[in-house]
């Protein structure tokens, strides 16, 4: 900061303004100008003011209003007010005279404000910096909710596979305990296009909910009769037997540990069906665990559940 001091006449002799225009401007921003000491036409004013008296010449030409006017100086100048206030403070309190010892406290002040401006600066390369990571964690976050539901996805579609080769191998060995050597009765077990048919449930108003996700096939007999089966434990003997009664598919899944007595039974009671909108389907007409029918609102929680998983 200069240690050269001005009148309001050589302000307005630097800036082309009238003597009057000055002190009009002076009187009415004070609180933005302040003085080096002195009074009426001997008061003075530090050089930086000469930028603040122009910026005030530079509104009024664009009509802006007193306000206006007060807020752009409080934001572009407010803080080197405080520094000129600060400055004649330092010297006023060390009794030092404008023309004596006070290059050498300026000198001091500029130092100062040399570091604060290199701390200003770190402060927003830091801002910028942090600014970054955040959206470099959004980022990691998005990916890797994605990835995770690609990997349920995954999951899902591998458990249905495995639970179609346990249900294989349990039908390989039935034939093979029977020791029948001509294959398996296709009367005795359910058709493929039966198997593949999308599964629903039907509520007391006779409207079909059944679940089909983004992406992938319609949920059915064959996928549920998969998800039974890995809802056992693994280690159990597990054993499926389908019977067709009338116009329905009946599936008993007998599941056992070995010798002990730990025994699940589930019975599973289909019935093909076309939707009024013309679709063939297969219902759920009834379900039992260990001798105990499953109410209706259960199956739609379940239902509600697949949804949940195929739409992610």
């Amino acid at each position: 900061m200069s240690n050269q001091y001005l009148s309001l006449r050589e302000v307005g002799r630097r800036l082309d303004i009238p003597p009057s225009t000055v002190v009009y401007y002076k009187d009415k921003y004070s609180k933005f100008l302040p003085s080096a000491g002195g009074s009426g036409r001997r008061q003075k004013y530090s050089v930086e003011v000469v930028e603040i008296f122009r910026r005030i010449r530079e509104m009024y030409g664009m009509n802006w209003t007193t306000e206006q006017i007060e807020t752009e100086l409080s934001l572009k100048f407010g803080m080197l007010v405080n520094s000129i206030k600060n400055d004649q403070q330092l010297i006023n309190g060390a009794g030092l005279e404008s023309g004596s010892d006070m290059e050498t406290v300026i000198k001091g002040l500029s130092s100062v404000l040399g570091k604060v401006s290199d701390m200003l600066s770190s402060q927003a390369l830091f801002q910028t910096e942090l600014r970054d990571l955040r959206e470099e964690v959004s980022t990691l976050r998005s990916e890797k909710r994605k990835l995770s539901a690609d990997t349920n996805e995954r999951i899902m579609d591998m458990a249905m596979e495995i639970g179609r080769l346990k249900r294989d191998r349990a039908e390989l060995f039935r034939i093979l305990r029977a020791g029948g050597d001509s294959g398996p009765d296709e009367s005795s077990f359910p058709s493929s296009g039966y198997l593949e048919r999308p599964l629903v449930i039907r509520n007391s108003e006779g409207e079909y909910l059944g679940v089909a996700g983004k992406g992938r096939k319609h949920f059915s007999l064959e996928d549920f009769v998969t998800l039974l089966e890995n809802s056992i434990n693994s280690h159990r003997s597990v054993d499926l037997d389908w019977k067709q009664k009338g116009g329905q598919w009946v599936l008993v899944i007998d599941a056992s540990e070995g010798q002990s007595a730990s025994q699940k039974k589930i019975v599973l009671v289909t019935e093909e069906n076309v939707t009024p909108n013309n679709n063939t389907v297969v219902r759920i007409d009834s379900m039992e665990i260990n001798g105990k029918a499953v109410p209706g609102a259960l199956l739609f929680s379940l239902f509600k559940q697949i949804r949940e998983s195929f739409d992610r």
